[in-house]
């Protein structure tokens, strides 16, 4: 077909748009903005032919893992300092993707455009090949990786651990709330600020470290985000084209930008810095290059005369991003029991790099990592959580420890409402919350879901023992020699998990922001 033919076949398919009969469907959601009925398309493609391209690409993808780099064994020469990661990235991001797939549903929904809509519905058939691309690398690394285990079970831990508790309370923005703030955390904020930290940058870290299966996977992935990311744009341009939209789009964006940036850059910076044998650039690095640059200088910046200013909170984020990633990690390492990662303590290289990458490091965590690293022998009997005279509350709203970015910087903030103690992490979780306090003061922590399990308990319940029904699941090394028990564990320790919330005073109410 020619291509001025292509264009009046496009066109004219979207003249067939009609209105369901049976029921609004705009009236199943709440939707604060007025959308104009006509905009540009951003996806420029018929549906039939879209499809078409990305089953050769799902041809490519499947073929080359199954064929070359099986017989080649490529997945057990990766280094498994970064492969054992893999076993909570996976889990987080295909639940992200699943998340994002209803939400494109929503908009499809909700938003009636027939140009939109039409961009939404390729990118909701983009979403469902992305959970079965990333279940499937999953099971690809399961079947074919030096340590399966952890791989096999990975999914089922979303629900039970502390991290990927966070990265579903990170996600569920996509599609809990009105679909339009969906698209805002989504496309605008999520698509197009954060996959190229996620999905590239992160391949050249899988490369360096001897994982091919991964960057296969994940560039196919992002080859499909740049068309999101127009979708993203469209969107925001045609809510920004009606003026009384502004003030509740600006508000929409603070959030979203808000609740994507606290885990997002926090679950990325501990993966990039942390699981690198072979070391290139810090995530720091990456960070400004990508979200500081690319998506706050050469996009969100131009938007500032239709309406749509950098978000609030930009600046704090800025300095979070330094630190969080290493307070996470510490907590992440600390609590190495209760996770399903083989995580192992840094050497003296790895402490020169931080201390380049990131000045002042040494005197905040160092300490911490030499210790680690003393305790990740069964023989010495010891736990890192010892190191601590208790752990952090969790932030209500973005579920991670109120102790980032770093815990001498911490502005934590404990309140009062509804007759409940809540911790927050900062100014903009708070915020977040007093916009919609119904809709998070339910949501509990894991800390108040598991208060009063002993260590082994929890273990006992999450199923973090291996198959053989004594060693553990996790290790706090990579030596096959040395690992953990159950019974080590027991012997080592009498930790409690404690909501921190039960001892600790209420500041006041909550103050509910207009």
């Amino acid at each position: 077909m020619k291509s001025a033919d292509f264009i009046k076949a496009h066109d004219r398919v979207k003249d067939f748009d009609w209105t369901p009969s049976y029921r609004p469907a705009a009236a199943r959601y709440t939707m604060p903005y007025r959308i104009p009925k006509k905009t540009s398309d951003p996806f420029r493609h018929l549906v039939r032919d879209y499809c078409s391209m990305e089953r050769d690409k799902d041809d490519r993808q499947y073929g080359a893992m199954s064929d070359v780099m099986a017989r080649a064994k490529m997945p057990a020469k990766a280094e498994d300092r970064w492969t054992e990661v893999l076993k909570i990235v996976l889990p987080v991001t295909c639940y992200a993707e699943y998340a994002a797939m209803k939400c494109t549903g929503q908009l499809v929904d909700a938003v009636d455009n027939a140009e939109l809509r039409q961009g939404y519905l390729a990118q909701m058939i983009d979403e469902v090949r992305h959970v079965n691309q990333e279940a499937h690398l999953a099971r690809y690394l399961a079947k074919h990786g030096n340590d399966p285990e952890g791989f096999e079970r990975s999914f089922k831990l979303r629900s039970t651990n502390f991290i990927m508790r966070a990265g579903r309370a990170c996600f569920d923005g996509f599609f809990a709330g009105n679909p339009i703030e969906g698209a805002m955390n989504l496309q605008v904020v999520a698509e197009t600020a954060y996959t190229n930290p996620l999905f590239v940058t992160l391949t050249e870290v899988a490369a360096a470290n001897g994982d091919q299966a991964t960057p296969t996977t994940f560039l196919s992935v992002q080859s499909d985000e740049a068309r999101h990311m127009a979708n993203g744009y469209a969107t925001l341009a045609a809510i920004a084209s009606v003026p009384d939209n502004i003030p509740r789009l600006q508000r929409d964006f603070d959030t979203a930008f808000w609740r994507q940036h606290c885990f997002l850059d926090t679950f990325i910076a501990a993966v990039y810095d942390y699981f690198q044998k072979e070391r290139g650039g810090s995530y720091y690095e990456a960070w400004s290059e990508w979200v500081g640059g690319d998506w706050a200088g050469a996009y969100i910046e131009r938007l500032e005369p239709f309406g749509v200013k950098l978000p609030r909170g930009w600046e704090e984020a800025k300095e979070r991003v330094k630190w969080a990633g290493h307070t996470a990690m510490m907590m992440f390492a600390a609590t190495w029991p209760m996770q399903n990662v083989r995580i192992d303590p840094l050497t003296a290289k790895d402490f020169e790099w931080f201390e380049k990458k990131y000045p002042g490091w040494y005197g905040v965590y160092g300490k911490f990592w030499e210790a680690y690293a003393e305790m990740s022998d069964p023989a010495k009997g010891a736990l890192p959580l010892s190191l601590f005279d208790g752990m952090p509350p969790l932030c209500r709203v973005c579920h991670l420890p109120v102790a980032l970015p770093r815990p001498d910087l911490s502005r934590m903030r404990i309140k009062e409402h509804g007759g409940r103690k809540h911790a927050f992490c900062s100014e903009g979780c708070e915020r977040t919350f007093a916009f919609e306090p119904a809709r998070f003061a339910m949501n509990h922590t894991f800390d108040e879901h598991y208060h009063g399990y002993s260590l082994v308990e929890y273990i006992e319940h999450a199923g973090l023992v291996r198959n053989d029904g004594k060693t553990m699941l996790a290790q706090p090394h990579l030596n096959e020699e040395k690992r953990w028990t159950l019974d080590d564990i027991r012997r080592s320790s009498d930790f409690v998990i404690k909501d921190p919330l039960r001892e600790l005073a209420a500041e006041g109410p909550v103050e509910v922001l207009q």
